[in-house]
């Protein structure tokens, strides 16, 4: 296993983290609230990140190798 795949799974824990945390956080949020908007907006980030990481560990990409 290259650097890129040990790096992509420590990515998708801490997305899958980030998820977690911010699923309890929509539960106390009032939508249309800034705070609400925020957090929608948190997520891009967040799953382009996890799609990256997912697709490079399914693909096998190793650049470095």
């Amino acid at each position: 296993m290259g650097l890129l795949q040990s790096a992509s799974r420590t990515i998708i824990g801490v997305d899958l983290l980030f998820l977690l945390l911010l699923g309890f956080s929509f539960l106390y949020l009032e939508p249309g609230s800034g705070s609400y908007v925020t957090a929608l907006i948190t997520l891009v980030p967040i799953g382009l990140t996890l799609l990256a990481g997912v697709v490079i560990l399914y693909t096998g990409w190793d650049p470095f190798e």
